[in-house]
């Protein structure tokens, strides 16, 4: 009898330890999430996040309840990225309330400090090239900052491009012929290519394995809000008609 209550308790407190090990870890954000088809997914997942955002709520009051929330988000130390997401999402932001794209991009140097910022402004300037990675690296290497950390167009070893969302194939072809590493918020959209170096022609992957690149240590919430800001064009359906 007494075998059998210790068999008992060994197996009750040998439960919740169990059952922990296999639960997935809290800040992980199902992969599903980060597709979103049509203007009521947005609506639905944008009134489901912590920013008080109603159903019937105008695009410049979604806009500003989000420019809230976002400005006063404190990053945790767990998300040791949340502080570069924060700033790419912030730009990402002023783009959409100009008109443009929601997608924001930082430059880190190698002691974790962001020396540029810039966002989409594709349609602000109605330029095709405008992305939010090719305006950052272009405004950067046109500025005095790049003396001391440009060698004629290959940047010295260190820097880091840290994007709200995963670069298109464009603005990665571009950020690995700079020499710099690449980072990125939140996975896709469809045209993500940090991703699928693999597809790149031989000449071009074989550049692009040189350099560092990964999703950032990010918080749920500001991948939500990345993918959010991204898809945010589907709020008043802007863009090429």
């Amino acid at each position: 009898m007494r075998r059998a209550l210790i068999l008992v308790w060994v197996i009750i407190l040998t439960i919740p330890a169990y059952t922990q090990q296999n639960v997935s870890p809290s800040n992980k954000v199902d992969p599903a999430y980060f597709v979103t088809r049509n203007r009521e997914e947005l609506i639905h997942k944008l009134v489901d996040m912590p920013w008080g955002i109603k159903a019937d709520d105008p695009v410049n009051v979604i806009l500003q309840k989000i420019q809230t929330f976002l400005l006063a988000f404190q990053p945790a130390a767990e998300y040791s990225d949340d502080i570069y997401a924060k700033a790419a999402n912030l730009q990402a932001l002023k783009s959409v309330m100009q008109g443009g794209y929601g997608i924001g991009s930082v430059l880190i140097n190698k002691e974790g400090k962001i020396i540029a910022a810039a966002h989409n402004s594709q349609m602000q300037k109605h330029r095709s090239d405008l992305h939010a990675e090719m305006t950052l690296l272009t405004n950067f290497e046109e500025s005095r900052l790049a003396k001391e950390y440009v060698n004629i167009y290959v940047y010295k070893p260190g820097l880091i491009v840290f994007s709200s969302a995963e670069p298109c194939p464009m603005c990665y072809i571009r950020i690995n012929t700079t020499g710099a590493d690449t980072k990125y918020c939140t996975p896709g959209p469809d045209d993500g290519m940090a991703s699928r170096t693999d597809f790149l022609p031989p000449a071009w992957k074989e550049m692009a394995l040189k350099r560092k690149v990964s999703l950032g240590n990010c918080s749920p919430v500001m991948q939500k809000m990345s993918h959010l800001l991204f898809y945010s064009y589907l709020l008043d359906n802007r863009g090429p008609k």
